[in-house]
């Protein structure tokens, strides 16, 4: 009974998650690709990547070690009534994290894979994870979700190409206006 009454909003919420991850996750991975042909960040990139193993597994970690007694900081004041702003920060310290994380794997991958024990975990944690969200996608409310979802964003993205497309009503009503200006100027 418990079971049928939580499974379908917890595959919602698995659902809305698993779409956030992706989106999230590939977003940043080519905002922090971005963000790396900077020369300072192309230097610190290229020294970690000079590191050995497990050097650079502590560079992998350092973030979400660092990024940890924010989170905690971020609790606190919700437990003590500051909600808005703690959420706020946990928002913030998961979307750096995040990105600072998916550019960290991209620049460490090949050099931990060569540690056995790491391997091995990041092997189950991967296989682990497909088989969870193979489970899930496989289930006809997610697929649903998941629809209702991919229809969303791509109403939001009409719209915003409508609005600030290159021929979007925005960039219209920026040009009546400039339009405007110059007959009031030649008035």
């Amino acid at each position: 009974m418990l079971k049928r009454l939580l499974t379908p909003p917890l595959i919602v919420f698995a659902a809305l998650l698993m779409w956030c991850e992706e989106w999230l996750w590939e977003t940043l991975k080519r905002v922090t690709g971005w963000v790396a042909r900077f020369p300072l960040i192309h230097w610190y990139e290229g020294a970690i990547q000079r590191l050995s193993p497990y050097p650079m597994l502590v560079v992998f970690l350092l973030p979400g070690l660092l990024l940890f007694p924010i989170k905690l900081l971020a609790v606190y004041w919700i437990s003590r009534g500051a909600w808005l702003s703690g959420l706020a920060i946990i928002v913030g310290a998961k979307v750096l994290g995040t990105a600072i994380v998916a550019r960290s794997y991209v620049v460490c991958h090949p050099k931990l894979m060569t540690i056995g024990w790491f391997r091995r975990a990041h092997d189950w944690l991967v296989s682990t994870r497909d088989a969870l969200y193979a489970a899930i996608r496989a289930m006809p409310l997610y697929q649903l979700v998941r629809s209702r979802l991919i229809a969303l964003r791509q109403a939001i993205h009409h719209l915003r190409v409508r609005w600030l497309g290159r021929r979007g009503l925005w960039t219209r009503w920026l040009a009546i206006r400039r339009l405007h200006r110059q007959r009031k100027r030649r008035h």
